[in-house]
């Protein structure tokens, strides 16, 4: 089965909007190169407008979790796309995971400039900071226990973003430490640091950008990109909830589950 067949059995069932098969060991992705061409098919099927890239298992907590060792990037766009919305859980196919994450936005196309991108380097080209939740959802027969390659052909099983208001004067933000708090129906859940995302949150844009780049892509002036869950535990949606996120300093971020 080539790649582009495993593509298109995803890309049916996502119309379908129904569960998509699990790989067997005759068709799972040979390798990470071989799981992006399968996003890309992916998410040029979807025919919507990207705005931006999101970077998933940034924190020893999410690659315990999805048994990863390095991070993995996915495609977000404006279609899916909100703020503070009401969203319908019937529309998802597997329990969706609530992520609280620091998303960057970028001043400037991040091309080859003959050497790798670091915390250091890329705050340059950093323009705004903000709160968001991605809701994400691991669509496959065997739900939550995917792995990487898996994940990666799937879009990075990312479904939406909700943004909170933007701080352009984001120097004066503390990321690495200024806390985030995650309340269900006003009671707290969990915390979590910006340092938790791979001890910076901007080591998750720098991965993405050097990555992207060895992909003979980049990420373009504009695009916001979402650094990697916050928690330090996984959140699972629940219908008839709201969930709010505090990111002191920034903001809070609120959903309805419904």
């Amino acid at each position: 089965m080539s790649f582009s067949d495993k593509a298109l059995d995803i890309i049916s069932h996502r119309k379908n909007n129904s569960i998509i098969p699990d790989f067997t060991p005759e068709t799972m992705p040979a390798n990470v190169e071989e799981a992006y061409k399968i996003q890309k098919k992916v998410i040029a099927s979807f025919g919507l407008n990207q705005l931006g890239w999101k970077v998933g298992c940034t924190t020893e907590m999410a690659q315990k979790f999805s048994g990863m060792t390095e991070p993995f990037s996915g495609v977000m766009f404006s279609e899916t796309t909100f703020s503070s919305p009401e969203l319908e859980l019937s529309v998802y196919v597997n329990k969706p995971i609530i992520e609280p994450e620091l998303c960057f936005e970028i001043s400037e196309d991040l091309v080859d400039i003959n050497t790798p991108y670091d915390e250091k380097n890329i705050i340059s080209y950093i323009k705004s900071i903000c709160p968001v939740i991605e809701i994400v959802d691991a669509r496959y027969g065997k739900g939550w226990d995917i792995k990487a390659l898996e994940t990666i052909s799937d879009n990075g099983v990312h479904c939406c973003l909700i943004k909170g208001n933007e701080l352009t004067d984001w120097q004066s933000y503390d990321r690495l430490d200024s806390e985030m708090k995650l309340y269900v129906e006003g009671d707290f859940i969990c915390g979590g640091k910006g340092r938790n995302v791979l001890g910076d949150p901007l080591r998750s844009v720098a991965w993405l950008a050097n990555s992207l780049l060895k992909r003979d892509q980049h990420i373009k002036a504009g695009e916001i990109i979402t650094t990697g869950n916050t928690c330090d535990k996984p959140i699972f949606s629940e219908k008839n909830k709201t969930i709010l996120a505090y990111f002191n300093g920034l903001g809070e971020v609120v959903i309805k589950l419904v």
